[in-house]
């Protein structure tokens, strides 16, 4: 097995492949990003990942250059050449080559595919749990998914330290807002509850948002305090590779009673199920 990438719709071995240093995603950060991961080699979300990196790149005035089925097509290519079953894909577009100015570019924009294994949590996570710390800071355009991750450094480093999975940012106000990589919710009774203000619109905490009300569980978003974590019955992030991730420690300590709660197993399968399936309905709608 070997990783393939690709740049502006090329596939190309990992090694070969290449960008301009002039590129103003290297000279000065304007790009933007998304990753998802496929089922049974079928792009989950793909529409709605597109839609979002779409809407970033604005922010630097970057229209759309290339379509779903262009992104099919080099998943595809790099699934069936790499040999690998499932993928984990990093999708970066920016403005292209530096021209006029600190911000002008000139000629044609780049978009690269960075596609490995998918390399999920091994199982263990989901069935023990992990740990998270929170962290002061606030993210740099936080509805936005931008390659500026500089913000989160410094929370990744205390879960490193602290032998933790991911950092909560909190803001000024004392409201926790999301992960560095990741969704944050909390599972009060029946209520589920996330935050909605400066934090990334995540796809994954859309999608489960009607499997966990068909459930019976109520979806609450709204602000939430350190002390709503510590003190909640589950704890939960959620990213395109990771599905649901159960946190069992924030900050040291226990959530409950330590353990990996019953809602975390019950909605991680059914929204891995919802996964499989809606990426093959995708896959057949656009044959």
């Amino acid at each position: 097995m070997s990783d393939l990438f690709a740049v502006n719709g090329r596939v190309m071995p990992a090694e070969e492949a290449r960008i301009s240093v002039l590129d103003l995603g290297f000279l000065r950060g304007v790009g933007a990003f998304e990753t998802f991961r496929t089922y049974d080699g079928h792009p989950h979300g793909l529409a709605e990942h597109l839609r979002r990196i779409w809407e970033s790149a604005e922010s630097f005035g970057q229209p759309p250059f290339f379509a779903e089925a262009d992104v099919r097509r080099v998943v595809r290519e790099i699934r069936e050449r790499s040999g690998h079953a499932e993928l984990r894909v990093n999708m970066v577009v920016t403005p292209g080559a530096h021209g006029d100015g600190v911000f002008g570019a000139v000629g044609e924009p780049t978009w690269v595919v960075i596609a490995r294994d998918v390399h999920a949590p091994p199982e263990s996570a989901y069935q023990q749990g992990v740990a998270a710390v929170t962290f002061q800071a606030a993210r740099h355009l936080p509805t936005l998914k931008t390659t500026s991750y500089l913000s989160g450094r410094k929370g990744l480093e205390l879960a490193a330290k602290a032998g933790a999975h991911e950092a909560f940012y909190v803001d000024d106000k004392g409201y926790v807002t999301e992960g560095v990589t990741s969704n944050v919710l909390i599972r009060v009774g029946n209520r589920v509850m996330t935050p909605a203000v400066d934090c990334l619109p995540g796809i994954t905490k859309a999608g489960l948002r009607p499997i966990a009300e068909g459930l019976g569980l109520t979806w609450y978003e709204c602000r939430i305090t350190r002390d709503d974590v510590y003190t909640a019955d589950e704890v939960w992030i959620t990213s395109a590779v990771r599905e649901l991730l159960p946190i069992v420690r924030v900050d040291g300590r226990a959530i409950a009673d330590g353990q990996v709660g019953p809602w975390a197993r019950r909605l991680r399968q059914s929204y891995r199920d919802h996964c499989i399936a809606s990426a093959a309905a995708d896959a057949a709608r656009c044959r």
